[in-house]
């Protein structure tokens, strides 16, 4: 929800200073990257249009309505107790989102898509990470844009591996969450990008990219230091998961950080992660009351986490400002 609230604002500031109320946030982008629920968004984005062919089908404001209007039917639990789902089997049936994501992305490939891209996703069976990568330059390598986001944010716990099959070749793959490796996809973004030719620049060096990253917000839930150490193998299963995927996308914003410092260009990287305990405006004491974890999807919290998409815009006025200027200007 953050996420897609930040880029809804970008979209409709591009459309402001631009005069033009057709303009789509994918159209300022020539590359869009996702892990997870940034991976279900960056196939929103990507699907192209029915009637413009060099242009994308959805307004970035339309992804809000992936969360607030069926939020609940893709966390539906399975007839069993939730603590005990999640120690036996997935907590959530896979269904509802599948439906979902058919539904928007209906049988789109990935080799229709205009823009480049790179979601991420990790193999169980082959061990190894998976990269979904456009322009499709190999044979089976093409996949369903749904396949690709069902795979993308099949988090262990949540929702079963999903199994999915490579167009036109013999690929199988079982698949979870890309955020086991890159809950911050950047890296592995910009390295993808020195390897394409884009409108106007070749295998781009990093002094030649500007990125924009955007990440769902952040609240470091603590940990008891006197009952951690009485933890066994059941007790450390959620918060292990936590802290790595928390850690691996704080290691990879300061590694890029300091990327663009080393070249000299670091107003070159954004990133964008709000507070979820950020005032509602500076004056205020009040704080946000949304709470991070990812299957709590009672309206209250949904309402929550929109405002605290909008706290962070109306508390950055400035810089969203900046980045659409550079966007525009570029």
């Amino acid at each position: 929800m953050i996420p897609a609230v930040i880029l809804a604002d970008i979209e409709r500031r591009i459309q402001e200073k631009t005069g033009n109320e057709q303009a789509k946030l994918t159209d300022y982008f020539d590359m869009i990257a996702g892990t997870s629920t940034g991976g279900i968004l960056a196939c929103f984005y990507l699907m192209p249009s029915l009637s413009d062919k060099g242009s994308c089908r959805y307004f970035a404001r339309e992804a809000i309505s992936l969360y607030k209007e069926h939020g609940e039917k893709i966390f539906k639990l399975k007839k069993k107790p939730k603590i005990l789902s999640k120690m036996v089997g997935a907590a959530y049936s896979e269904t509802g989102l599948e439906t979902i994501l058919t539904e928007k992305l209906s049988d789109v490939k990935l080799s229709d898509v205009k823009k480049a891209c790179l979601i991420t996703s990790y193999d169980i069976v082959k061990r190894g990470a998976v990269l979904f990568t456009a322009p499709v330059r190999e044979k089976g390598k093409d996949y369903f844009l749904k396949d690709i986001a069902r795979s993308t944010s099949a988090a262990p716990t949540y929702f079963e591996p999903a199994k999915i099959n490579s167009i036109g070749g013999d690929t199988v793959h079982y698949l979870i969450d890309g955020g086991m490796y890159a809950n911050d996809p950047t890296m592995c973004a910009l390295v993808e990008a020195r390897k394409h030719t884009f409108p106007n620049c070749q295998r781009p060096k990093f002094k030649d990219m500007y990125v924009v990253s955007v990440g769902t917000g952040e609240v470091k839930k603590e940990y008891d230091s006197n009952k951690v150490k009485k933890w066994g193998l059941i007790s450390w299963i959620e918060p292990v998961i936590d802290i790595m995927m928390s850690s691996s996308a704080e290691v990879v914003s300061y590694q890029v950080d300091k990327i663009f410092d080393a070249v000299d260009c670091p107003e070159n990287y954004v990133r964008l992660m709000p507070n979820l305990r950020e005032p509602l405006h500076s004056l205020k004491p009040d704080l946000c009351d949304a709470k991070p974890e990812m299957d709590d999807v009672s309206p209250k919290n949904i309402i929550e986490l929109e405002k605290a998409g909008m706290t962070f815009v109306n508390n950055n006025n400035e810089l969203l400002d900046k980045i659409v200027a550079e966007l525009i200007k570029n």
